[in-house]
């Protein structure tokens, strides 16, 4: 199996006085497919960890290989690049524009990887049908319920067709009936060979994936198949 994620003896140490190493030096491998969750608590290094994988931090030490791409070569703007077209972001708080429908709101994210406008926006609604929301794409934000926001931000997360899709804590805000909606359309992704990486500390969200990390003092532990009631 194709490995899309690959880091080798990745660490990030912030400086001092006195330096922090948030994150000890990680092996980790993630292959097309693969549903990841990372379990653990709060300064464990998770979200450093989350940064670096997104190509919103450089580390300290080691290489991270993005789909092939050595990314520790790679410029700033390059890197941007290469996150804007192969890593779709879904977090916590949805971050959709207020003024702009769910439709405009999934074809932002078309914008900055340099998508010709002719294709915006039906490449918008093809990832809004893919989260069964087409028939809201003309509506607000603030008409939407909070599952609803949160699969929209899927959608725009999922229309650049990234090679992996990273995930910080996206039922946080959600009550237990809306989060299941969620992690059901999480599951659907999995199934269709969708790569995802969620940062949880929901054992629900963590047990429905296909593999477990936990994290703790900076340092990943592999945990295996879901099942674990690590957290």
């Amino acid at each position: 199996m194709r490995h899309l994620v690959e880091l080798r003896g990745v660490s990030r140490t912030f400086p001092g006085p006195p330096a922090v190493q948030a994150l000890r030096p990680v092996d980790l491998v993630v292959s097309a497919g693969e549903s990841v969750a990372i379990t653990g608590p709060s300064g464990s290094g998770k979200s450093t960890l989350l940064h670096l994988l997104g190509l919103l931090d450089r580390s300290s030490s080691g290489s991270y290989l993005l789909d092939g791409s050595d990314t520790g070569a790679l410029s700033d703007a390059e890197r941007t690049r290469l996150r804007g077209r192969r890593i779709g972001f879904v977090f916590q708080g949805f971050y959709l524009v207020s003024h702009r429908s769910a439709l405009e709101n999934v074809m932002l994210a078309l914008v900055y990887c340099d998508t010709p406008r002719r294709r915006r926006r039906a490449m918008a609604l093809q990832a809004l049908e893919r989260v069964r929301l087409a028939h809201r794409a003309h509506a607000m934000p603030n008409t939407l319920s909070g599952g609803e926001r949160q699969r929209v931000a899927i959608a725009r997360a999922l229309v650049t067709r990234p090679a992996v899709l990273l995930a910080d804590e996206p039922t946080g805000n959600l009550d237990s009936i809306t989060a299941e909606e969620v992690l059901t359309h999480f599951e659907e992704l999995h199934q269709d060979g969708q790569a995802t990486i969620v940062v949880t500390h929901d054992r629900e969200v963590a047990r429905r994936a296909s593999r477990q990390l936990h994290i703790r003092d900076g340092l990943l532990a592999d945990l295996g198949t879901g099942g674990s009631d690590a957290a």
